[in-house]
């Protein structure tokens, strides 16, 4: 009798629970950028009508999967919080809509062809003392050396709208009958390159982008170019949150040549560099970074962060190289502050 009843009670289920009719999708978000422990809201707008029985899922990608977030029974506008765990890209959307029969026994998932919206999720950060620019002497950027380069005369060209009147050069100008303007030298302001080994897993790179977030927000104005080992760049010229978001989509490429980056860190532009590697990277790798600052002739650092064996001998620090070891990022900024390496 029972297994009589089975059948059409399970094919009755089936027809309750018909797929939800496809649906248009608005998704706004408090805040496409944040920082990793931070939350944003989450807020979708649906026009759905008839929601009888039909709940809703958001799916999110994250760099430690995807998964589904339940949000209850569909209404106009749904709300929502997502927290930011860990530094990477999140994924948001696209929403499912489920219906499910009143007894439970079968369900219709329609996955909607929504706009999904991302979310950079810088990494943390970590006071540093604030480091002073040199220049390709090793010599303080500040100095009056850099100040008397700065206003010379480079030259003359032709007078555009919005020059200052009092660089009119009225001699040439009634020379060639047209106003001409004195020019003046601007000396670019040595900086710090940031040089991240991104060649290891999410873990060792998690820590090392903790680092570089910190030399970034730490430099008080001092121009900051930042490098990734497989090729990621972004100019001093970039900003700080274009700096972050290189950082936050920063992702392992176990294939990057190191050697490679250290040997354009040669040409880089005039000041200090900082090379944060993983407890992972071989002697071959520090050995690399030193050669390469040691070709710069201004006192930089090669930072190596991660947990280190006990039969580890830590690398010996050069002439224009300093090794900073540290088991954490906020052992690097403690390490950091004491040493104040760019004086010793």
């Amino acid at each position: 009798m029972l297994g009589a009843l089975a059948f059409p009670t399970v094919a009755l289920a089936v027809i309750l629970a018909r797929p939800p009719r496809a649906a248009r999708v608005h998704r706004r978000i408090t805040n496409t950028r944040v920082h990793v422990g931070e939350s944003v809201t989450v807020i979708i707008e649906t026009d759905v009508a008839d929601a009888g029985g039909v709940t809703a899922a958001e799916r999110v990608t994250s760099p430690a999967g995807t998964y589904d977030i339940p949000l209850g029974r569909v209404r106009a506008q749904l709300r929502y919080e997502l927290s930011a765990r860990q530094r990477g890209v999140l994924e948001v959307g696209p929403l499912s809509l489920v219906r499910t029969d009143p007894l439970g026994l079968a369900r219709a998932i329609r996955l909607l062809d929504d706009q999904t919206v991302r979310v950079l999720v810088h990494p943390r950060h970590h006071e540093l003392a604030v480091l002073t620019a040199a220049g390709a002497g090793g010599r303080d950027a500040s100095s009056a050396v850099t100040r008397s380069i700065e206003g010379a005369f480079a030259g003359l060209r032709e007078h555009t709208p919005g020059d200052d009147v009092r660089q009119i050069h009225w001699r040439t100008t009634a020379r060639r009958g047209r106003l001409m303007v004195r020019e003046h030298a601007v000396s670019p302001r040595p900086g710090v390159t940031v040089l991240v080994d991104d060649r290891h897993g999410q873990a060792e790179l998690d820590d090392l982008a903790e680092a570089a977030a910190s030399i970034v927000l730490s430099a008080r104005g001092l121009p900051v170019e930042l490098r990734l080992a497989s090729g990621g760049y972004s100019p001093s010229s970039a900003g700080v949150t274009a700096h972050l978001d290189l950082l936050a989509e920063a992702a392992a490429r176990p294939g990057a040549d190191f050697q490679a980056a250290c040997a354009l860190l040669r040409s880089a532009p005039t000041g200090r560099v900082v090379v944060l590697l993983s407890a992972r990277a071989t002697p071959a790798d520090t050995a690399a970074a030193l050669d390469a600052l040691a070709a710069r002739r201004v006192l930089s650092l090669v930072a190596l962060i991660g947990h280190f064996r006990e039969t580890d001998h830590p690398p010996a620090s050069t002439a224009g190289g300093r090794i900073l070891q540290a088991h954490t990022p906020a052992a690097f900024a403690t390490g950091w502050n004491q040493t104040c390496w760019w004086t010793t």
